[in-house]
């Protein structure tokens, strides 16, 4: 089985296509790490089985290409990950039978639903609901708080990233990630970073970093 991995973040990349091996039998993982790396190697998809896909790759979103690859490969099963809520269209992704995870699933529920996934099941993982669930319930929630840009620093800041990392990763300057920031401070009435880092556990837009997989489990 043909797979691939479209994250932005080399850790999770990684991890992720390692499960897929391990645990899904993939014989073969596409692992991409922007929206411009995407447009050069989508060739490369084709015939894919399963693809799991950040929403935001940094450079872009992938929501529409995601759609799109839907309408076009319907035999490819596609499941969103995401670690920031509210930051997308849920409605648009369960019209177009894309299933959606959040990055802080356990490791074997996130397996059991890809198993489904490639069952030809359309899935919502309990941890997302869970949160938008609460989301709905709460007006300080972070989709009704702050932008996509806004969550996307949130979620690295909570990660306890320096500035310049955080622009590093998102492709920005480090005054556009002040200027986020401050902006994030405003809304939520929070002037220091231990009440973000807080603010972002509390509400499910930090995800854990993933379990190390052993180097000899790994299917080659």
């Amino acid at each position: 089985m043909l797979a691939a991995v479209l994250e932005d973040q080399t850790l999770m990349r990684d991890y992720l296509g390692r499960l897929l091996e391990r645990e899904l039998g993939a014989t073969g993982v596409v692992a991409i790490g922007s929206m411009a790396e995407l447009r050069r190697r989508e060739g490369e998809l084709r015939g894919a089985r399963l693809v799991l896909f950040d929403l935001d790759l940094g450079d872009g979103s992938t929501l529409d290409w995601a759609i799109g690859w839907a309408e076009r490969e319907p035999d490819c099963r596609l499941v969103a990950l995401s670690s920031v809520m509210g930051s997308f269209p849920f409605k648009r992704l369960q019209v177009a039978g894309i299933s959606l995870v959040h990055k802080n699933d356990a490791q074997d529920e996130l397996v059991a639903v890809l198993r489904l996934v490639l069952g030809g099941s359309i899935v919502v993982s309990r941890k997302i609901q869970e949160l938008l669930a609460a989301g709905g319930r709460d007006p300080r929630s972070p989709a009704k708080l702050l932008g996509p840009k806004e969550l996307k620093v949130l979620a690295l800041l909570g990660q306890r990233l320096r500035n310049e990392e955080i622009a590093e990763l998102l492709g920005c300057s480090v005054f556009t990630v002040v200027d986020h920031r401050k902006h994030i401070m405003a809304k939520l009435d929070c002037h220091n970073i231990e009440g973000l880092i807080d603010y972002a556990i509390r509400h499910g837009v930090v995800h854990a970093p993933p379990p190390a997989v052993p180097r000899d489990a790994v299917r080659r």
